[in-house]
């Protein structure tokens, strides 16, 4: 048995795609919590109107950012298997199987990410940069998985044992699941990645959503001791990304490698801001 915890805030128009993609895939003893922290839109009303007895809504009336959220869904979790999602995703039909086996077929293994996967029209001027990204950040989980010291966890899909996790410090404002990943591992647990276990992910569409995205997630890996990827590591592949781009695609992509730095510079500036100024909403997103 599962618990399907899914933090969220202002998802009004996925929450529903997103809930129809999971049901299918639990079983009538799992559950689904909802923790909608602070949302001023319709999301409670969508979900409300989801007639199936296993989804059940926490509402936090003030935003208190994700670690609360998920804090309160797994103190209110029935079953000690945690699947955590977003609201604005759809899973593969059997992402979720894929996800829980290493948990029920290995003792040690105290967390398990799956594998993002973007939803981007080729023609929108952040293409190219985003399927480099999302490809590079699954190579380095394939390596990491490999080496045994794979951590960095996707917050768009992933699952834990209750235990593992403990209890998340709710200081924490940006790379959550990084966050995650980290106490899990420290508190002497393995982590694996299994990129069979798919979820599709809107990316962001405009600068200023991808600025948002980026410069928070930078925020919270600035204070992680260190991520997957430096800004080293980033200049010294971007010449070889780029020889992959069709020539005529160059100076999107050049330009797109301007604006991700200048979120990196953000993400540094406001790694100690409160939660309203790092968690921006992208809403091309949603």
């Amino acid at each position: 048995m599962i618990s399907v915890i899914i933090p969220i805030y202002n998802e009004e128009k996925g929450i529903a795609k997103c809930i129809n993609t999971i049901l299918p895939q639990l079983q009538f003893e799992d559950e689904i919590i909802i923790v909608s922290s602070g949302s001023t839109d319709k999301t409670i009303e969508e979900v409300m109107k989801i007639p199936d007895e296993r989804v059940r809504l926490i509402v936090q009336k003030e935003r208190k950012g994700k670690a609360s959220a998920i804090n309160l869904a797994v103190r209110k979790a029935k079953w000690d298997t945690i699947v955590q999602t977003d609201g604005d995703i759809e899973l593969d039909f059997h992402a979720i199987e894929y996800l829980i086996k290493p948990l029920f077929e290995h003792s040690e293994i105290g967390a398990v990410s799956g594998r993002p996967m973007a939803i981007i029209p080729e023609s929108n001027f952040f293409y190219d940069w985003t399927q480099m990204s999302y490809r590079k950040i699954h190579d380095i989980r394939v390596k990491e998985n490999k080496e045994g010291t794979f951590w960095h966890m996707s917050g768009y899909l992933l699952a834990f044992r209750k235990w593992a996790l403990g209890t998340l410090p709710e200081d924490k404002k940006g790379a959550i699941d990084a966050w995650m990943g980290s106490i899990i591992k420290e508190n002497g647990w393995k982590i694996v990645y299994t990129p069979e276990a798919i979820v599709h992910v809107k990316a962001p569409t405009t600068i200023k959503d991808f600025i948002a995205q980026k410069a928070r997630v930078r925020a919270g890996y600035a204070l992680l001791p260190k991520g997957p990827r430096t800004a080293q590591s980033e200049i010294k592949s971007f010449p070889g990304e780029l020889l992959k781009i069709k020539i005529w695609r160059w100076p999107k992509f050049i330009a797109c490698g301007f604006i991700y730095a200048w979120t990196w510079i953000k993400g540094n500036k406001i790694k100690n801001k409160s939660l309203k100024e790092i968690w921006k909403v992208p809403e091309s997103t949603k």
